[in-house]
């Protein structure tokens, strides 16, 4: 079977393994969070959401400076 075979595996590229990174921060930072501030979940999502957004525009502006 091809996922059971690490050979035949399809490779990650590294912007797949810090895509991965960014996302496990942007959740364990929205859970340390919400337990510190006693944020309902929805609250943790809307955070995860705006972190992201944040993310998602400093790539842009770097990109945006690149070019």
């Amino acid at each position: 079977m091809l996922a059971d075979d690490p050979e035949r595996r399809p490779k990650k590229t590294a912007t797949d393994r810090a895509v991965e990174a960014i996302e496990a921060a942007e959740r364990m930072f929205a859970d340390e969070m919400g337990a510190t501030l006693d944020l309902s979940p929805a609250a943790k999502l809307a955070l995860i959401a705006t972190i992201a957004a944040a993310i998602q525009a400093a790539v842009a502006e770097e990109r945006q400076r690149l070019t």
